[in-house]
């Protein structure tokens, strides 16, 4: 049986807020936002963005949720373990079930963006390559999802977030 790491007299269970979740959400999403923005800077026309942006913002998503499901109660080991992980949709699930819906507005784009990036990182497909063919959602989609689903979820928590809102969205 292993036992928690400590680093500075705290344990995982200690270390690991809810609002530590959200800043690194907040961070990676962030991020994604600037390499797709380069991106589209220097490739009038595009609406795909580069690869590492769709990392990034799984990534951004996947912490707000886990910022989310800390809140709600669930330890460190639940939310990094085998039922959870980095599973995109078993994470948002979860947290629908723990009432995300009341604070999220869930868009019909969003659903589809979800799906979309779930299935790209399907076997960590987004950070390392897989041969085959593969469907992009439209960055348009993927970025509000994570940029609204961490205006939901920051103010729960009791961090920061993003100050932009998007036409067509509640």
């Amino acid at each position: 049986m292993s036992k928690a790491i400590e680093v500075s007299g705290l344990t995982d269970e200690e270390r690991t807020t809810a609002i530590g979740l959200a800043r690194y959400g907040y961070e990676y999403i962030e991020a994604a936002r600037l390499v797709a923005g380069d991106y589209a800077d220097s490739h009038p026309g595009s609406q795909i963005s580069p690869i590492p942006a769709y990392f990034l913002a799984h990534h951004g998503i996947e912490l707000t949720l886990k910022s989310y499901l800390r809140h709600q109660g669930l330890t460190v080991r639940e939310i990094a373990g085998r039922k959870y992980g980095h599973d995109l949709h078993a994470c948002y699930r979860k947290a629908k079930e723990l009432g995300l819906l009341e604070v999220f507005n869930q868009h019909p784009n969003d659903v589809d963006a979800m799906w979309m990036l779930v299935k790209l990182n399907h076997q960590h497909g987004l950070r390392y390559i897989k041969t085959g063919i593969k469907q992009f959602p439209l960055w348009s989609l993927v970025d509000p999802l994570a940029v609204r689903l961490h205006q939901a979820v920051a103010p729960v928590v009791g961090y920061k977030t993003f100050t932009i809102s998007f036409g067509g969205y509640q």
